[in-house]
């Protein structure tokens, strides 16, 4: 899939629709690519998904 924002990265992540191993991998070859825009995005998505687990009473959303 291709991501256009972070909003679309983030909800992907919480639903369980993309893994956060993908969106690394995915930000490791923007990185090749040197894309900073894309970089900072994944990156943004990957951070505010780290904060929303590591929260107190963590449960996954399941469909």
């Amino acid at each position: 899939m291709r991501y256009f924002n972070v909003d679309q990265i983030y909800a992907d992540l919480i639903t369980g629709r993309t893994t956060r191993t993908l969106v690394y991998s995915l930000l490791v070859r923007a990185r090749k690519r040197e894309q900073p825009g894309r970089v900072e995005m994944f990156e943004e998505a990957i951070r505010r998904f780290d904060e929303w687990r590591a929260t107190p009473n963590f449960t996954p959303v399941t469909n």
